[in-house]
């Protein structure tokens, strides 16, 4: 990440909010990317659970993307413990307010527009929109 940070942790990895599709997710090549590059990744979406997936989506995670699930928390809080770069990839209701949750030296990257914050504070980052 830019900011040089090593730990990050994800919101919303599912292919959009409600959903607990990761097939056509492009937040799961950017967790693919960083783990490649060494970042220390926690990931945290309501909808995915991994012992309930079936079908089409469950062959997915265990061919393509098996070892997701040891990233998993199971609460926001987690990964704002965790992170020091905080990626939101899907418009997640419960993420509206993780802006205003942001801790010393933390900082948002924002795929999706979660807020009307504006980038450019060096703690906030809206990408795609």
């Amino acid at each position: 990440m830019q900011k040089g940070h090593k730990k990050v942790g994800v919101l919303g990895f599912s292919f959009k909010a409600g959903t607990d599709d990761l097939r056509e997710s492009p937040v799961i090549e950017v967790i693919e990317r960083l783990l490649g590059k060494g970042y220390d990744l926690r990931i945290y979406d309501k909808n995915v659970n991994i012992a309930s997936l079936v079908g089409a989506n469950k062959d997915f995670i265990l061919n393509r993307i098996p070892h997701i699930s040891r990233l998993m928390v199971d609460h926001v809080d987690a990964v704002l413990d965790h992170a020091q770069t905080i990626v939101i990839g899907n418009k997640d209701p419960d993420f509206r307010d993780v802006p205003s949750q942001l801790r010393e030296g933390q900082s948002i990257v924002d795929f999706v527009r979660i807020t009307d914050r504006r980038s450019g504070n060096g703690k906030y980052d809206g990408i795609c929109w």
